[in-house]
């Protein structure tokens, strides 16, 4: 499987039919150039920030991030569950009108994969989050169960819920 930095945003890559269209980053959607084809799989290291508008396309956008890094199918398929379940979380649960913004961070090195999720919400205490389904989902269980570890931060800007996958989680 072809991989490929871009010159625009700096991002890797791959390239497959279902995943991407040929010639253009999955990231920014800027072409890519013959001579942006890397030989094999490069080390998974990355820094990716990406700012949404909340709505129903947030965690198509989110998982569209993800399924363009750098790391085994598997591995992409579980960050793109944790991605989506945090993107619609917020979007759920952070009171946010269509259109405020959603910011999502994507960084990995040495195999391990840190992902935070950044909305302007009021945030919620992570203990009091699960079992009570008329409120909260089962999100955040997945999420627990899937993720390394995870947390919640809250400050004056708002909430941000953030997950680590260490390497066995993320290479085959």
């Amino acid at each position: 499987m072809p991989y490929y930095r871009c010159p625009a945003c700096g991002s890797m890559s791959h390239s497959v039919a279902a995943y991407s269209t040929a010639g253009v980053c999955a990231v920014c959607s800027a072409a890519l150039p013959d001579d942006a084809k890397l030989d094999g799989l490069p080390e998974a290291r990355f820094g990716i920030n990406r700012r949404m508008r909340a709505g129903l396309n947030s965690p198509v956008e989110a998982r569209r991030v993800v399924g363009a890094l750098p790391l085994e199918e598997d591995a992409r398929e579980r960050l793109a569950l944790l991605v989506t379940e945090l993107v619609t979380n917020s979007i759920r649960h952070g009171g946010l009108a269509a259109g405020d913004p959603i910011e999502l961070e994507l960084a990995g090195e040495d195999g391990q994969v840190w992902v935070a999720v950044h909305d302007r919400g009021a945030g919620f205490d992570p203990n009091n989050a699960n079992g009570d389904s008329m409120n909260f989902g089962y999100g955040l269980a997945i999420v627990a169960s899937l993720a390394d570890e995870w947390g919640v931060e809250t400050g004056p800007d708002g909430c941000t819920v953030w997950c680590a996958v260490g390497r066995e989680a993320t290479l085959k």
